[in-house]
């Protein structure tokens, strides 16, 4: 997976100043923030090139080569912001830098950083919202996660980062009096929904708003069988959609609708799903005898 290249300009102009020494330091500090400017976006075009090499090099020397070209953005980085503490993209692009290259902690001091600078930047909350998410701190994770979505509420991602929070912390938001089982299932069927809305292309938001349906207590089955046919249209391969038959056929099943499901488990033949298929027959046997 390629890391797409991050330039987040952030430049205020037309602001009134309150001197006339203020007009003239904020005119002096033009120079400097285009440079800055100029600057970040080598590093970010020198850091996809280097990804780039990465991913088709072969030899040892070559990857070497590639390291030795990391480290010295690393250091162009260092260098970037030495000169320019206040410029907060800076920090956004080296923490995303940092962080594909496994120094988390590292990176989320520069998110910090930068979210102290300006904290209007969604990718920066995203980015403090999953670091709190690995670390446990789910309330935490939720705040930054609710901010970058209301800051950018028509990107797909932040709404599904709130749903699979939801998910993976359920039993603790609702021990913490937060949520009530019934208004957190409600909640993570909103905000995937709301992913897929905002994506209608991407089968990835689809497939995964209608597994949200079994992670919840109560669902509403009826709903949900049909965000799964509607899924089986948009599926692609043969095995995608026996995957989603099978699915389909774990919702006919709640249903009641035990001959449909069987018809619907006849149809998959793909060695993978044997087990889930025998199981899920099995279940079906156990309450529907033949």
């Amino acid at each position: 997976m390629k890391l797409p290249i991050i330039l987040i300009v952030s430049i205020l102009l037309g602001l009134l100043p309150q001197s006339l020494s203020a007009k003239k330091k904020d005119k002096d500090a033009i120079p400097q923030t285009n440079l800055a400017i100029y600057l970040l976006k080598q590093l970010n075009e020198r850091e996809q090139e280097a990804y780039d090499r990465y991913e088709t090099a072969v030899a040892e020397e070559d990857v070497d080569q590639v390291r030795r070209e990391l480290q010295s953005i690393i250091d162009g980085y260092d260098k970037l912001i030495s000169d320019s503490p206040d410029y907060a993209p800076a920090y956004t692009s080296f923490g995303l830098m940092l962080q594909r290259t496994g120094n988390r902690d590292e990176a989320n001091a520069m998110f910090l950083k930068s979210d102290q600078l300006d904290p209007l930047q969604p990718v920066v909350k995203n980015q403090l919202g999953n670091y709190m998410a690995e670390e446990g701190k789910y309330t935490e994770a939720y705040g930054f996660y609710m901010l970058a979505r209301d800051l950018a509420p028509d990107e797909p991602l932040y709404h599904l980062q709130l749903g699979n929070l939801l998910v993976a912390y359920r039993k603790y938001f609702v021990a913490d009096g937060l949520f009530a089982w019934e208004e957190i299932d409600d909640q993570i069927i909103k905000h995937f929904r709301s992913a897929t809305r905002r994506a209608p292309d991407d089968i990835s938001y689809k497939m995964r708003y209608a597994q949200a349906f079994f992670d919840i207590e109560n669902p509403d089955w009826e709903i949900a069988l049909g965000v799964w046919q509607e899924l089986y249209k948009a599926a692609g391969s043969e095995y995608e959609q026996q995957v989603v038959r099978l699915y389909t056929a774990r919702v006919r099943f709640e249903l009641g609708h035990h001959t449909a499901a069987r018809k619907l488990i006849s149809q998959l033949d793909h060695p993978s799903l044997d087990e889930s298929k025998q199981t899920l027959l099995g279940e079906i046997d156990a309450k529907y005898p033949q």
